[in-house]
């Protein structure tokens, strides 16, 4: 077996112990999943700085994708964990983040004695940003566009319109608005979510 078919071999195994399809390895190397093809049939061989790029995201050594040696199975569930955790870290910090910001503004605006501004409103400000920092959360974990939390968040962010300006004449119609986005919304999720998934199971080897 020569040194193509071993990279070959080597790259089919590593990406399927971490349970990435050949399109999935691709986005992570802005590479087409033509490259991933060729390489794992032994057609073509990455570059050193691409073989290099794999050992990373395989969590190996770049002698490991090259040599014939005995494979070692990736721990996928340790490695999802790891990086599940992380992501759950950065969601809570978002997020508290967030509530800092609105107290902090919260009390400057007291000591200013801003009597004209509802200075409580602050905290629903944040409702629709804590929403999407979780449609964001979802998006990364998931690798799908969550419909569910960019509605709540669309809403929120009218509620939160319609509370600055109650006095505005026709403000309510801003939900008759929201209910027409809402529509269009959903129907551009399906369309985007069957257009991945349709694309992950024909790559999906």
């Amino acid at each position: 077996m020569d040194e193509r078919e071993i990279i070959a071999k080597n790259i089919t195994f590593y990406r399927k112990s971490l349970g990435l399809s050949q399109l999935e390895l691709a986005e992570k190397l802005q590479y087409s999943n033509k490259n991933i093809s060729k390489w794992e049939k032994g057609e073509t061989t990455p570059s050193i700085f691409t073989l290099k790029r794999l050992a990373e995201i395989f969590g190996i050594t770049v002698d490991q994708l090259v040599s014939g040696g005995e494979q070692q199975p990736i721990k996928q569930e340790q490695k999802k964990g790891s990086s599940l955790t992380s992501k759950v870290l950065w969601l809570l910090l978002s997020n508290a983040i967030l509530l800092v910001c609105a107290c902090v503004a919260i009390y400057v605006l007291g000591m200013l004695q801003v009597s004209k501004f509802n200075k409580w409103l602050i905290l629903v400000y944040i409702l629709p940003l804590s929403a999407l920092s979780v449609f964001i959360f979802i998006a990364c974990v998931k690798k799908r566009v969550d419909v569910i939390s960019i509605s709540i968040s669309g809403w929120l962010l009218a509620l939160c319109i319609y509370l600055t300006f109650p006095k505005v004449s026709g403000i309510g119609y801003i939900f008759f608005l929201m209910f027409g986005l809402q529509v269009l919304t959903l129907i551009i999720m399906l369309i985007i979510n069957y257009h991945i998934i349709f694309r992950r199971r024909k790559t999906k080897k």
